[in-house]
């Protein structure tokens, strides 16, 4: 993966983790979260990257952002 799509990434799901409400990863499953995630960012759309890269790049960055 590009280092400038991984940016992005981190970007776009710092944003989104930040926009939550306040517990919204403890009241959701995560899998549900990262799928919201991707449906709410159609950047994700012009990555070319598998499907499965971009799903556990976010994970990664969710994860990093939800300790």
């Amino acid at each position: 993966m590009r280092v400038r799509d991984r940016v992005l990434i981190n970007r776009k799901v710092r944003e989104f983790v930040k926009d939550m409400p306040k517990g919204y990863e403890k009241q959701k499953n995560k899998v549900l979260i990262i799928t919201e995630i991707l449906q709410a960012n159609e950047y994700f759309l012009t990555v070319r990257e598998p499907d499965q890269i971009i799903r556990e790049e976010v994970e990664e960055q969710f994860d990093t952002y939800t300790r």
